[in-house]
């Protein structure tokens, strides 16, 4: 049961480019799950993207509707585990923050990721299925 990126997220809205590779893999994919960390993360893009509160409400509700809709469970992942694991996958692969939060989730969890970001592939154990290439995947 792997786990969705936070790209994977922001491809399922309509307008995404990657909106039609994103269902494909939502009736391809059994079991797929998304970590508190990447919903974090959505939140956080788009308070960073200077969307108002209520924006980012609306957002939340409507990505927890497909989510629903789909059968995709969202998963608690966030523990003082998870944080060290991924300050050490920070510095180790020399990922973003949010990349090895996301990482460490995934490893958690199933040690497969649902992302088209290639930086996921330098972490050892980790399998990546890529959202718009999956012929590419690991």
């Amino acid at each position: 049961m792997p786990v969705a990126d936070t790209e994977f997220l922001f491809a399922l809205n309509p307008r995404d480019r990657k909106h039609q590779h994103a269902m494909r893999l939502l009736r391809e994919l059994s079991g797929l799950m998304v970590p508190d960390t990447a919903i974090l993360e959505f939140q956080v893009v788009l308070k960073a993207r200077g969307r108002r509160p209520s924006q980012v409400r609306a957002a939340l509700l409507a990505l927890h509707e497909v989510l629903m809709r789909s059968d995709v469970r969202e998963v608690k992942t966030i523990s003082t585990g998870l944080l060290a694991s991924q300050s050490e996958l920070e510095e180790r692969y020399g990922l973003s923050y949010f990349d090895s939060l996301i990482a460490a989730s995934a490893l958690t969890l199933d040690r497969q990721v649902v992302s088209d970001d290639e930086a996921l592939d330098e972490v050892p154990g980790l399998r990546r299925i890529p959202i718009s290439a999956p012929e590419k995947a690991n």
